[in-house]
């Protein structure tokens, strides 16, 4: 059985460097654990493929990416992130309505690229933070360019990067709304090469072209082939991608810490067990008062 894969190569003119990633599984297991179809299983699956793509400037597994988009649409945003060794994962901050449906928003037919804008929308901004395992994270931002977010994704490596880069995402859904397969290419120039080589590249993404690809089961090195045009390439190494969620109780005490000594003893007082959520993956975890009062005193300790 296939496994979801990012394959890198450059090509043999030395030029550019493709990405290419089969994200099926993972995008498949994030929108299980948030119950997501349709419009929501697209948005998930770009968001997720997009940051998968964009963790490979690092050698090592130490570099993440966190993917942050903001919209004015009912999802609210969606946020994402990568690590260099392969895992990923992605959520939503709200979910659509029946009646936004939205749910079932402009999907279109075999031939048509899903649109989600509606659902995103098209007031906003992307933030990207890579962390590359130096002493500061680097990050960039710009404004929403359409909510299609590997379109915006696009926008942001050719303004806030400068790197010349085409970047494009597809899935396929099958009759309940539930992810078939998903993929991503992502193509970059080097400094000095003639921008317009990314350009022609950028012209096989048009449309819906590699959702039309992906119809049938293709490996990462056949979607490199098709972004190049058939032209010769050479490998640069493969990394096997996963659904991960690192979430734990520490994450989840540091998170309740941000609330402040009086609004955590007020939490305590008012329930014996509070249930925290995880957002990613939907595991909820029960912090007894005694443990959130000790939080308090503790939040309370470090500002005395």
């Amino acid at each position: 059985m296939p496994v979801d894969t990012l394959f890198r190569a450059i090509s043999d003119d030395l030029s550019v460097r493709i990405i290419a990633a089969t994200t099926t599984d993972l995008v498949r297991e994030a929108c299980a654990r948030q119950s997501a179809h349709n419009t929501e299983a697209v948005v998930l699956t770009r968001a997720a493929t997009c940051v998968a793509l964009l963790a490979t400037l690092a050698k090592e597994g130490k570099e993440r990416v966190l993917l942050q988009l903001k919209g004015d649409g009912p999802i609210g945003s969606v946020v994402a992130d990568a690590w260099g060794d392969g895992r990923v994962r992605a959520c939503l901050e709200r979910r659509l309505s029946p009646q936004t449906e939205l749910a079932r928003l402009q999907l279109g037919d075999d031939d048509d690229r899903p649109v989600v804008s509606e659902a995103i929308g098209t007031e906003g901004y992307l933030v990207v933070t890579r962390d590359l395992g130096l002493e500061q994270q680097y990050q960039g931002s710009v404004d929403l360019q359409n909510g299609e977010i590997d379109t915006d994704v696009e926008r942001y490596l050719n303004l806030s990067e400068q790197l010349p880069s085409a970047i494009t995402c597809a899935c396929r859904l099958d009759g309940n709304g539930t992810v078939l397969r998903s993929a991503g290419v992502m193509v970059q120039g080097f400094p000095g090469a003639d921008p317009e080589r990314v350009d022609q590249i950028r012209a096989r993404f048009s449309d819906a072209a590699l959702r039309d690809l992906i119809r049938v089961e293709r490996d990462p090195a056949e979607l490199v082939t098709w972004a190049m045009g058939g032209e010769r390439f050479d490998p640069m190494g493969e990394t096997r991608l996963v659904f991960h969620c690192p979430c734990d109780v520490e994450r989840v005490l540091g998170v309740l810490t941000t609330l402040g000594a009086e609004d955590l003893r007020a939490l305590a007082d008012e329930q014996p067990t509070t249930e925290v959520g995880c957002h990613f993956c939907g595991k909820v975890y029960e912090i007894p008062a005694d443990q959130i009062r000790a939080l308090a005193d503790g939040v309370s300790a470090q500002r005395s």
